[in-house]
């Protein structure tokens, strides 16, 4: 048996979440680093793939509102409680089999209070830059094949404030 791969809840299955973070109308974007092992200096949005907990939670739901919230901590620094992730703020959802792994990937939405502090991001050694941008800029910039899922998920966060 094959040994599972890092980020990876199976050595045959990973979850894949990403946020769109929106703060007055403009959207969080993330470059990554340029020693990143895939995409490396592409836009990005926070989040990433999730792992099992370290120990079993039995009972406990909601295991993917927590991974996610942690990951948009250590991404940016910004705080978001778990039970924010919810169906209603799902903008994303899909499947997919590359590398012989079976990918879930399912795409958030957060919209940041108006008065948070925009300044107050703080990278993680994954991100060299960040920038906060337009609905319909943010949709053009550079994700790589990322841009598959990603634009869709800027998208759907797009028509959900213009309901």
């Amino acid at each position: 048996m094959a040994a599972r791969a890092p980020h990876q809840l199976t050595e045959d299955v990973k979850l894949l979440q990403k946020v769109v973070i929106v703060h007055k109308g403009k959207v969080l974007l993330l470059q990554r680093d340029p020693d990143s092992a895939t995409r490396p200096e592409k836009w990005d949005l926070p989040g990433g793939n999730s792992e099992w907990p370290a120990e079993e939670k039995l009972g406990s739901r909601g295991l993917h509102q927590e991974d996610v919230a942690r990951e948009i901590k250590e991404e940016t620094g910004i705080t978001v409680l778990p039970g924010h992730f919810t169906l209603d703020k799902m903008v994303y959802f899909d499947t997919t089999f590359f590398n012989d792994v079976f990918t879930v990937l399912t795409g958030w939405m957060v919209e940041l209070p108006h008065d948070f502090d925009t300044d107050l991001v703080v990278l993680s050694e994954e991100h060299t830059t960040y920038e906060w941008a337009e609905f319909d800029d943010a949709r053009e910039y550079d994700f790589d094949f990322a841009k598959e899922f990603i634009v869709p998920m800027i998208r759907t966060t797009q028509d959900s404030f213009s309901d």
